[in-house]
């Protein structure tokens, strides 16, 4: 089946580009001002694009409610990082086949360390952001790492300084995606290299659970990227996309995606059969989150915020 991989596997070439973060309230992709709303997931509404297919949470949350949600609601554990060394290494190997003779390799989203670690072990000379004070003072003391505590705009970094940088599940968390990446082009040498990862809204896993697809997690999630909507987003962004590939990631279990599918349409069902006294005695405005409707949408072009 096509695209029936949850992640998408991106490289793509930087080159000039004159392109600025736009103001418009239109499509991050496209432009286009047309969305279909998909479902509201945990008090976030899901919108898809009715031109590029773009699928994201509008409106964008604010800065402080998203950094409210990081400080309160979301870590990845340090032994989780610890234990994916091999996969790590193997992205970093790939990415190699791009850039032969290594050179200054940044990473967005460094976490506790580990993949610059690896890299840097491979002649890399190696350089992170990190937005959590403790993931980054980690990958600092623990392996020695430059690692900077701060959004990527205000990295202290000299433009065309950088022959490869990478992103392995970073894109998604972020407020605008549009402005990470026109950083990173500016950041990248004319031809610097650029690899990302994504969880893929095309899969079949996806199609299959809806809203419960184990990416579908707002706030934590902003953006639902596809093999089609990403590099669209990435060449307007002043890159050059090289390769696309789908693949098997975290999320990709057959056998959840069935349980989560069939345990939806159930509740559905459970929902469509209770008694009509039961649906009238319903406070007002408390309606089905699945209603489709249309509306015009905001890209959020807001500070940025990646994990």
């Amino acid at each position: 089946m096509e695209h029936s991989e949850s992640d998408i596997s991106v490289g793509a070439a930087a080159r000039k580009v004159t392109s600025q973060p736009g103001e418009s309230a239109g499509c991050l992709v496209c432009g286009a001002t047309g969305a279909e709303q998909r479902f509201v997931q945990r008090g976030y509404v899901v919108l898809r694009c009715t031109d590029c297919g773009l699928e994201f949470v509008a409106p964008t949350p604010s800065p402080s409610e998203l950094a409210d949600y990081y400080d309160r609601s979301y870590a990845v554990p340090l032994e989780r990082y610890a234990a994916a060394d091999k996969r790590n290494l193997a992205r970093i190997v790939d990415l190699e086949r791009w850039c032969p003779t290594r050179g200054r390799l940044l990473e967005l989203g460094a976490s506790y360390g580990h993949s610059l670690a690896l890299a840097r072990a491979r002649g890399w000379d190696v350089v992170g952001v990190e937005l959590s004070p403790t993931a980054s003072a980690h990958a600092q003391k623990h392996f020695g790492l430059t690692v900077f505590n701060c959004d990527l705009a205000d990295v202290p970094l000299p433009d065309e300084s950088l022959d490869a940088a990478i992103g392995w599940h970073v894109l998604e968390h972020v407020r605008n995606p549009q402005e990470q990446l026109l950083r990173l082009a500016a950041l990248l040498k004319p031809g610097g290299m650029l690899g990302l990862r994504v969880p893929n809204i095309a899969s079949f896993g996806a199609r299959a659970a809806g809203q419960w697809w184990p990416w579908m997690c707002p706030p934590a999630h902003l953006w639902f990227f596809s093999p089609t909507t990403l590099p669209r987003l990435l060449h307007a962004c002043g890159f050059e996309v090289k390769e696309v590939s789908t693949l098997r990631g975290d999320g990709n279990n057959l056998y959840q995606y069935a349980l989560m599918a069939a345990g939806s349409r159930l509740n559905d069902l459970r929902l469509r059969l209770r008694p009509h006294r039961e649906a009238g005695a319903r406070p007002a405005g408390q309606g089905e989150d699945k209603s489709t409707t249309s509306s015009s949408f905001s890209s959020g072009n807001g500070g940025a915020m990646s994990t």
